[in-house]
């Protein structure tokens, strides 16, 4: 019988990615995943192995160490929400030993910045 390499085996992966690219996830059926949610999916989400947990933050170092527990989560995948939001949960994770793996939040793009309300006035009355 062939193995599966160690990151090929089957784990309980929490994505805590938002629902616009849970699809990508798909490609590696061999996983459970658990999502956190703020509302319940009104559509079949795109993962053959999935289990949601409805929840609304804000998040609690104890809830978010009973929901990796409970869970039995093996590896987290987040997004860099440049935020506190997350903090819980990663800490968690950490006391836990987990594997995190963090999104990058993608660049922005070129824009024009103003630091005070006089250049706001400016701004808006220039042509372009």
């Amino acid at each position: 019988m062939r193995r599966l390499a160690p990151w090929r085996a089957h784990q309980r992966v929490l994505l805590a990615i938002g629902r616009m690219h849970l699809a990508a996830f798909a490609t590696q059926p061999q996983h459970h995943y658990v999502l956190r949610l703020v509302d319940r999916p009104t559509s079949p989400l795109p993962l053959p192995d999935v289990s949601s947990v409805i929840d609304r933050g804000p998040f609690t170092l104890e809830g978010d160490l009973a929901l990796l527990e409970n869970q039995r989560i093996q590896r987290i995948v987040c997004k860099n929400s440049g935020g506190d939001g997350a903090a819980s949960k990663l800490t968690a994770a950490r006391m836990l030993g987990l594997p995190i793996v963090m999104i990058e939040r993608p660049a922005l793009p070129p824009r024009h910045e103003v630091h005070c309300i006089d250049d706001v006035f400016n701004w808006l009355d220039s042509p372009s």
